[in-house]
């Protein structure tokens, strides 16, 4: 008897540990959670990264994710496992010779089991993290590096299985998603919420798809913008500042490459003689310059900074393709931004099943998201782009073609763009 007493205070003790186990790893895996969507102060990561081993968990996101996953995994199993010697002692210590009927054994202890590691495990240790990561990770980060090791012959071999298997089920494996990736968490945290309304839920969702956009996602091409030519007079640049209807010009003398600075329209009329008084080199404003493949997180914030409306955009070699506006940046975040002096007009009109009427100013991932295809271009933003680089020239009206699961059918053009098309989606020709 009394070796049983030492077999089932063991297995207690086991049960237990795999449940402190589990609970450190969940209160490193919501530390990093955290520190992915709230960046800690400098002088917090500089402490933080100081301890051995943690500033490359940190910066191996991906890698430690799928080890927290892992362990985490183990930790569960092993403690499904305990549960069977600890049932059987239990009833031989009670004195039972015979065992009652199975199912009043399993579900009892399937509920307490769940109870006990849902609480201990899971909501506990979650709750430490979210009131203070930093100390929580501290904490826990020891417990995540001896797993890492642990399993490293095991998370080596999975990742060769896994590649194999995803090659052969056509699946890129570096499509998966990193398992701390916020995108995740906050939907899982607040998809439900009925705290959270559907206009604040969109712009929620907006933000965590921006990582995704580039600033050739918004672009503006350098056929779109309207300049002040300084090659021009004074009079005709302003009427080609009215009927745009903007306030901030690039300032270029011929076109966008010979670009000196950017104008407001402001800055133009304090003065009482336009023609004599107004020395443009003198109201310039300085122009931002960014990269085609630049993340629109790195533009906000820079613009932002720096006060910037409005900034041009360069392809590999310096050449000037478009601009950029803050405006057009924010959009992405808060769905399109109308004045009074905007048109009603969509961009993206059904007209039937699988039938739309697009405008050539849409941009592409637009597009992508409303008809639920792929277009695989980086080098045009726009749908009138996209249809001039696929023929080779500015179409004609009624001028067709099929690409992209797109049957396209040129609707409306000017001697320069694209300004609409209908288009059919998979095969149905408009």
């Amino acid at each position: 008897m009394f070796d049983i007493w030492i077999y089932f205070g063991l297995s207690v003790a086991a049960f237990i540990l795999m449940l402190v186990l589990h609970a450190f790893l969940v209160m490193c895996e919501i530390s990093m959670v955290k520190f992915r969507y709230r960046k800690p102060s400098e002088e917090q990561l500089s402490d933080i990264k100081e301890l051995p081993g943690l500033a490359k968990l940190i910066d191996n996101s991906d890698q430690t994710g799928r080890v927290v996953r892992f362990s985490k995994t183990l930790c569960t199993v092993a403690n499904g496992l305990l549960l069977v010697p600890l049932v059987i002692n239990f009833f031989i210590l009670l004195g039972e010779k015979e065992f009652p009927n199975s199912w009043l054994i399993v579900l009892p202890t399937f509920v307490l089991a769940v109870s006990v590691h849902f609480f201990f495990a899971e909501i506990f240790p979650r709750g430490l993290a979210m009131r203070d990561a930093s100390i929580a990770i501290r904490r826990s980060y020891r417990v995540l590096l001896f797993f890492q090791f642990l399993t490293l012959p095991f998370m080596l071999f999975l990742r060769v299985l896994k590649r194999n298997l995803y090659r052969r089920m056509g699946v890129d494996v570096d499509d998966e998603l990193n398992p701390l990736d916020v995108d995740i968490q906050i939907r899982a945290m607040g998809g439900d919420s009925s705290q959270i309304s559907a206009t604040l839920r969109k712009i929620v969702n907006r933000t965590l798809q921006m990582h995704e956009l580039v600033v050739h996602d918004i672009l503006l091409p350098r056929s779109q913008v309207v300049i002040y030519d300084l090659n021009l007079g004074i009079e005709e640049n302003l009427e080609l500042m009215k009927s745009a209807g903007h306030t901030r010009f690039p300032l270029c003398r011929g076109d966008l490459d010979q670009c000196l600075g950017l104008i407001h329209i402001k800055d133009i009329f304090c003065f009482s003689d336009l023609a004599t008084e107004a020395d443009l080199m003198k109201l310039k404003r300085e122009v931002s310059i960014f990269p085609l493949e630049m993340p629109l997180e790195e533009v906000l914030e820079r613009m932002l900074r720096a006060k910037f409306h409005m900034a041009l955009a360069v392809d590999n070699f310096g050449g000037i393709v478009g601009v950029i506006t803050l405006e057009s940046v924010l959009e992405e975040l808060v769905g399109e931004i109308q004045d009074e002096f905007d048109t009603e007009e969509k961009q993206i009109v059904p007209i039937g099943d699988d039938q739309f009427r697009i405008s050539g100013l849409t941009l592409i991932h637009d597009i992508e998201e409303a008809l639920e295809i792929e277009i695989n271009s980086e080098e045009v933003s726009t749908f009138g782009g996209l249809i001039t680089r696929e023929l080779g020239h500015i179409p004609q009206c009624g001028e067709r073609l099929s690409c992209h699961e797109m049957d396209i059918t040129v609707y409306e053009v000017d001697d320069r763009r694209v300004i609409a098309a209908l288009v059919g989606v998979a095969g149905s020709r408009p």
